[in-house]
């Protein structure tokens, strides 16, 4: 059974690197960086990043692999979108887990103006920036790493920064490195949609396939922001909610403690809903 494995938003495949090994051989896993990340091509000019545009991605790559089944593994963004797409295409999928994620953030009917204007000024001011700099800063090694490390909203181990590095940068002709990532998607949109549309279309079309969600105890996102469709899906019989020590990252930086729930659930056979 293949497992198809998709990574957070400004992540990349390097995100699993440390977890895959600890899990069952009998999978195999198919770890992606989605478009303008990692070792992959970027978006077009001119085009905005939307997360539609990376369910199509999504539908695409599992066209392409043409498996008539897939387990979905996603931490973070990479899970929401699979929660998603479970839900738009449940032939693709035959288990859901979902890493320190749940579902695609709201956005509030009293934030609607705000977070549209704000994104397109921000996407446009970005735009503009790329067309004038065609020298994009670079950095040692060591610098590049430590960007990595000190740049999240959410800490990671010095280890968990080396594994997304190695898909991150690229070198330069005077042996400097520059990040891969396209800078567009710092500024992506979001469906427009609050948690009761969330909660009403969960219910509209249900995701019928076991579901496991691991979710860090110091990861405050999903526990609180997310409450509300956490202790929805927690009254789901198919959904099992495991709390692990560790941050929005723990997957990455203590992979021992998410893999033997990971390894359970895999191996599990899949009882008749």
């Amino acid at each position: 059974m293949p497992v198809l494995v998709i990574h957070g938003i400004m992540d990349n495949a390097g995100s699993f690197d440390h977890l895959i090994p600890l899990l069952p051989r009998q999978f195999y896993y198919i770890c992606i960086d989605l478009p303008g990340h990692g070792l992959s091509s970027h978006f077009p000019a001119h085009h905005p990043i939307y997360t539609l545009t990376y369910i199509i991605v999504y539908k695409l790559i599992a066209d392409y692999f043409d498996r008539r089944r897939y387990i979905i593994m996603g931490h973070s963004y990479g899970g929401q979108l699979g929660t998603l797409f479970t839900q738009l295409y449940p032939q693709y999928v035959e288990k859901l887990i979902l890493l320190d994620t749940i579902t695609l953030l709201p956005v509030f009917t009293t934030h609607f103006k705000n977070y549209l204007v704000e994104k397109f000024d921000n996407y446009l001011l970005m735009e503009e920036k790329l067309s004038k700099n065609s020298n994009p800063p670079s950095y040692t090694y060591d610098e590049a790493v430590d960007k990595i490390f000190l740049g999240r909203y959410s800490p990671i181990t010095a280890e968990a920064a080396v594994a997304l590095s190695h898909r991150a940068l690229k070198p330069t002709n005077n042996g400097r490195y520059m990040f891969n990532l396209d800078q567009r998607i710092k500024h992506f949109i979001n469906p427009l949609r609050d948690f009761r549309y969330t909660i009403e279309t969960l219910r509209e079309d249900r995701i019928n396939c076991p579901v496991l969600i691991i979710l860090g105890k110091q990861s405050k996102m999903q526990l609180k922001y997310m409450k509300t469709v956490l202790n929805y899906f927690k009254k789901m019989k198919n959904v099992t909610v495991k709390m692990v020590e560790g941050y929005h990252d723990v997957h990455n930086d203590s992979p021992e403690v998410v893999a033997p729930h990971i390894c359970r659930f895999l191996l599990k056979k899949s009882a008749k809903l």
